[in-house]
């Protein structure tokens, strides 16, 4: 059995990566010769697996995934969920105290930097976390690379959770605008265009695809 159906297997009704989505990333990572994968919001780490066993599958590769503490309170946990398949060694759970953000500006800052064929971005979902870390992930997406934006047409006001006691703490500070603003989609259809993305919607999954495009050879010789 391959890691791959193996996590279908085990893990298939936990939410909230489901099997038509895993096969589309299975085919965008296989395609595309990707083996450097960075994730922002793992939850319970469903995707998380999804993405290691495609890589286990392939031999190669390594998964770095982001999410805050309070994802060790899941149950499962990412490392359960990771272990019980057999793909902890493919991955590196990072767990931000506030903000996956810094997390990013730490990787940044390191000598040389972390460098990744993709991202699977899906977490924050608010404007001010999303731009920020699709400009973040770029300062370390290697030419050709792909940034995947999930939830285009989210919004705090559309969320239920936004009506939850803790998600109405959350963003009570947040203006109705705000609220009603579709902040992924706004990360994908000005900052992806402004930094020169080839971009495509994959609208039965809410998904936007942005790939960096790779410089001409020769373009500023001397």
């Amino acid at each position: 059995m391959s890691a791959f159906d193996r996590v279908t297997e085990t893990w298939g009704d936990l939410k909230y990566m489901n099997l038509a989505r895993a096969k589309y990333l299975r085919e965008l990572i296989v395609t595309n010769d990707m083996q450097d994968l960075l994730e922002l919001g793992f939850y319970k780490g469903k995707s998380s697996a999804y993405m290691a066993a495609v890589l286990e599958d392939l031999g190669r590769g390594h998964l770095t995934t982001m999410d805050r503490v309070s994802a060790r309170g899941h149950e499962p946990e990412i490392n359960e969920v990771l272990t019980t398949v057999g793909l902890a060694h493919r991955v590196t759970p990072i767990f931000a105290h506030r903000s996956f953000t810094w997390e990013l500006g730490r990787m940044v800052e390191q000598n040389p930097r972390p460098q990744f064929d993709f991202c699977y971005l899906d977490g924050g979902h608010t404007w001010d976390v999303t731009g920020f870390a699709f400009l973040l992930v770029d300062m370390m997406l290697k030419p050709g690379g792909i940034i995947l934006l999930d939830d285009l047409d989210w919004s705090i006001a559309g969320s239920p959770q936004a009506k939850t006691p803790g998600g109405q703490a959350t963003y009570q500070a947040y203006s109705d605008d705000e609220k009603a603003a579709k902040g992924v989609r706004m990360t994908f259809e000005h900052i992806a265009d402004h930094l020169g993305y080839d971009v495509e919607e994959v609208p039965k999954f809410q998904w936007g695809i942005a790939r960096k495009r790779v410089p001409k050879k020769g373009l500023f010789r001397r």
